[in-house]
């Protein structure tokens, strides 16, 4: 009830995230949810690569490792033939797979590391802009309604987004015509239970995931025309008929019917109320994109909205939160469609097409690899805009760009050696100083409070001050492409917002205007 505080609405993934998010910038905040409880079922499982790199700069990974299944293969088959095995591999990444555990686990995790408690049966009821506030209407249990204001409003409330609705923001998109069985069960069968096995068919897809406990997520396509009401055995039968008669399922639980869409809001942001997560896009479940993009939604706009709360970021930060993500999402949207399509189509031509690629590129490194490293979201650009600048012109670094994820190395600070990412870690920007192949030694200073640096040499004999860094072979220079001496300024969400070569101080706090109040 404080114009001080942000209202997130929606206590599942991405609204528990972005809460544990704006908690460690210091900024107050309130969540709501209209649900009893958390999720009891399974629903998005796959936590790909770069989120679980999120995870870490939250310092909460250490019990998704823990508890979740690691998950490095995917299988194409059809049939019993398998058609190609894609495998989480040569990334730049100190976690080079994916960890399947199931959402109702995932929010327990983050639920135990939130500082507040979530206000269950609590609902968004209408709102009301203001410039300097939002007022909001909340429906607490049955008929309690109270009026309260808040700084800023942010709408983590899924696919039927009531925020969305009030705020009549667009939501265009469509829903794929084929209806679904998913349930989790231990499966009995002779395929790798550990790698997820995708079988296109005919009358439908069939995918399973792995989770914990020896269970597995089944995900089965209905046949055009099948009315027949979901239960287990007639998922039972479908995988027998779609893969192989020998098959058994035991312990099913969590079964239930769904459709699928592919939806994105036309605006992430009216005035003070962003939408993140489902509430701005809805994907399909292919790839296991959906909950991995809204985490990262909450990932970007924290950092933001932390720095505005507390009077020290520019008002103007608060316009790149759509700017950047919202392209990110729509590449993310045609990806997932392209794969939902080529997986489901029905012509037995274009299933012969299908399959014949599958099974060249299962041969071809060139042509599997691409798609694991698309899927872990480690590759995904901003591009370049106000706060993402290029400002090295010829001398750009040949293995970083502004606008990408800064890549993790090892370096070595007081004859101990620690990674660049626990350098990155926590809420701060990171200033990389690297002083070139002739080791420069005319690094700047920079005495902003939200700004740490440190200076990368390559000699040994001038490895002298706090904030030097001893680059060891195999250097950082060499791993982020550098040959003179290069600024490489890293945001508080691990992106790369600005590059400089030559070093100039006056360069570099011309950036600093564009993201901090003077």
């Amino acid at each position: 009830m404080s114009r001080d505080e942000v209202l997130i609405v929606g206590a599942g993934p991405v609204g528990l995230s972005l809460g544990i998010l704006l908690a460690r910038q210091g900024v107050p905040f309130q969540i709501i949810d209209q649900t009893t409880s958390q999720a009891k079922d399974s629903r998005a499982a796959g936590i790909q690569p770069r989120t679980l790199e999120v995870f870490e700069d939250m310092e909460i990974l250490m019990p998704f490792l823990q508890e979740g299944v690691k998950v490095v293969g995917v299988n194409i088959f059809s049939g019993q033939d398998r058609l190609l095995h894609a495998v989480y591999e040569g990334f730049d990444a100190p976690y080079p797979f994916i960890i399947d555990l199931p959402q109702r686990e995932t929010e327990r995790i983050l639920i135990e590391h939130l500082d507040v408690n979530v206000q269950r049966e609590t609902a968004l009821n209408n709102l009301e802009l203001h410039d300097t506030h939002v007022e909001v209407m909340l429906k607490k249990g049955a008929d309690d309604f109270a009026s309260e204001e808040f700084a800023y409003v942010v709408g983590c409330d899924g696919a039927r987004s009531t925020c969305r609705k009030l705020l009549e923001i667009p939501f265009p998109g469509s829903e794929y015509p084929a209806h679904w069985i998913v349930l989790d069960a231990k499966v009995t069968w002779d395929f790798d239970s550990q790698e997820i096995n995708i079988f296109p068919h005919g009358d439908g897809i069939v995918a399973t995931f792995p989770l914990p406990k020896d269970r597995m997520r089944i995900t089965i396509e209905r046949k055009a025309g099948d009315e027949t009401p979901p239960s287990f055995e007639l998922a039972l039968q479908r995988m027998r008929e779609r893969i192989s008669p020998a098959i058994e399922l035991e312990e099913p639980a969590d079964l239930s019917p769904f459709i699928i869409h592919h939806r994105q809001a036309a605006s992430y942001r009216k005035e003070r109320v962003f939408l993140a997560g489902d509430a701005a896009h809805l994907h399909s479940p292919a790839g296991g994109q959906g909950m991995n993009t809204g985490i990262q939604d909450a990932y970007n706009l924290a950092w933001k909205l932390g720095l505005v709360m507390k009077g020290i970021g520019q008002e103007a930060l608060l316009d790149t939160y759509h700017k950047e993500r919202h392209p990110i999402a729509k590449e993310v949207l045609a990806l997932t469609d392209r794969m939902t399509k080529i997986m489901t189509v029905k012509s037995p031509a274009l299933s012969f097409i299908r399959n014949a690629f599958m099974t060249i590129a299962g041969s071809l490194d060139i042509l599997k690899k691409p798609l694991p490293k698309r899927l872990s979201q480690l590759y995904l650009s901003y591009g370049k805009s106000d706060i993402i600048v290029d400002d090295a012109g010829e001398h750009t670094p040949s293995a970083i760009e502004v606008g990408k994820r800064a890549p993790d190395h090892c370096v070595s600070q007081n004859g101990k050696e620690m990674r660049l990412f626990d350098l990155f870690k926590g809420t701060h920007h990171t200033l990389l100083q690297f002083g070139g192949k002739k080791g420069a030694h005319d690094f700047y200073s920079v005495s902003h409070p939200e700004v740490r640096t440190y200076h990368l040499y390559r000699d040994r004999s001038t490895f002298q001050t706090p904030e030097s860094l001893l680059d060891v072979e195999p250097s950082a220079h060499t791993h982020y492409g550098i040959s003179k001496p290069t600024a490489v300024l890293v945001r508080p969400d691990g992106y790369i917002g600005y590059i400089q070569s030559p070093l100039h101080q006056k360069g570099f706090e011309t950036y600093l205007q564009k993201v901090f109040c003077s």
